[in-house]
């Protein structure tokens, strides 16, 4: 006797006469086959039912060429079989897909997590330091919507060409190639008012379709936007980043964003290589005496706190200002100056630290 063929009738066998909807399957609990002997256990949860059942599947079976058929009963209903929901497809990890940006050796990018704590002077200075130690550097403007870095660097005026495959060639200041989106716009009055989807794709052909020459260079410096917000996380998803910097000041309100930025690098991957206290002190001419004019600093704590270190402090130094809003960095125009001294240290220990 075939199994199915067994299953198939007893579906097809129904029991109205005794008031149920149900076919000799639905009330199947067991069911075994040994050549020409039957085994079969049913539901029944009242033995009223019992001789009209054990009548009905036994003359079923041996219709079907069973010899002994043995029914037995079970009062135990039988168990609902829950439909289990799709389960959704397995998501997959967006960090995979991260590409290497093309003809660079180390990305570094310079992060705050609010604004006005001078990431993007941290940021020039510390390209500037890196080419002033013999490195071919990058630096890239990727805050698209506060671009500083040409003032910064002098490269107001500089213009980028473009080879017959769209790539872009970025101009050069103080030895150093530049890109910025301050580059592109028709004046630097002009405001960029894009929605993400414009941003993310302006943003991906600057770190895919920059021409950074055929030695190409050992360092980028990315300076992204303040902020925990759309850029970072695509950077994060779309390009491998060997390390981060977030730049600080020592007011509580701006530690407190250190902490997230540093768990939002935490998320999308990006090692943390340390925080840079910007305005950290003042010294003042007369006397040499400093002065910590935010209040006593907090940030070596949370650096250790988080798993990170201070890698140094900046000082007020009115002179960075005044150079910066000429387009030279300070650790070209003033380089005995402790701001300059400053940025340079962070930059050999961001180097050290990278093994370039």
């Amino acid at each position: 006797m075939a199994l199915t063929g067994v299953i198939d009738r007893l579906k097809n066998t129904n029991l109205q006469e005794i008031g149920v909807s149900f076919s000799l399957a639905d009330i199947m609990r067991d069911l075994k086959i040994d050549g020409n002997n039957v085994y079969i256990k049913l539901f029944s949860p009242s033995e009223k039912y019992h001789d009209y059942l054990r009548e009905k599947a036994t003359t079923v079976l041996k219709e079907l060429g069973a010899e002994n058929v043995e029914v037995e009963f079970t009062s135990e209903p039988p168990k609902q079989q829950q439909q289990q929901p799709p389960q959704p497809p397995p998501q997959a990890n967006p960090f995979e897909s991260r590409r290497r940006i093309p003809n660079v050796k180390k990305v570094i990018a310079v992060a705050s997590g609010k604004g006005g704590v001078g990431k993007s002077t941290v940021a020039v200075n510390l390209a500037s330091a890196l080419k002033k130690m013999g490195y071919e550097v990058g630096y890239l403007d990727a805050d698209m919507y506060g671009p500083s870095g040409p003032t910064m660097l002098g490269a107001k005026d500089k213009q980028v060409m473009a080879r017959p495959d769209n790539k872009l060639i970025p101009p050069v200041a103080h030895g150093i190639k530049i890109m910025s989106i301050g580059l592109l716009l028709p004046s630097e009055d002009t405001p960029v008012i894009w929605r993400g989807p414009v941003l993310f794709k302006a943003l991906n052909q600057f770190l895919f379709d920059i021409d950074w020459g055929e030695e190409g260079l050992d360092f980028l410096i990315i300076d992204l936007p303040p902020g925990t917000g759309d850029v970072q996380i695509t950077l994060g998803q779309t390009a491998e980043i060997d390390g981060a910097v977030i730049v600080t000041t020592p007011q509580d309100v701006a530690l407190v964003d250190v902490k997230k930025g540093i768990q939002m690098f935490n998320e999308v991957q990006i090692p943390v290589l340390g925080i840079v206290e910007n305005m950290s002190y003042f010294v003042c001419p007369d006397n040499n005496k400093k002065y910590e004019i935010f209040g006593k600093s907090k940030t070596e704590e949370i650096a250790k706190n988080y798993n990170t270190e201070l890698l140094g402090k900046i000082p007020i130094e009115p002179k960075v200002a005044e150079f910066s809003d000429l387009g030279i960095p300070i650790v070209f125009a003033k380089e005995d100056s402790q701001s300059a001294k400053a940025f340079t240290e962070i930059a050999q220990k961001l180097v050290k630290k990278l093994s370039l």
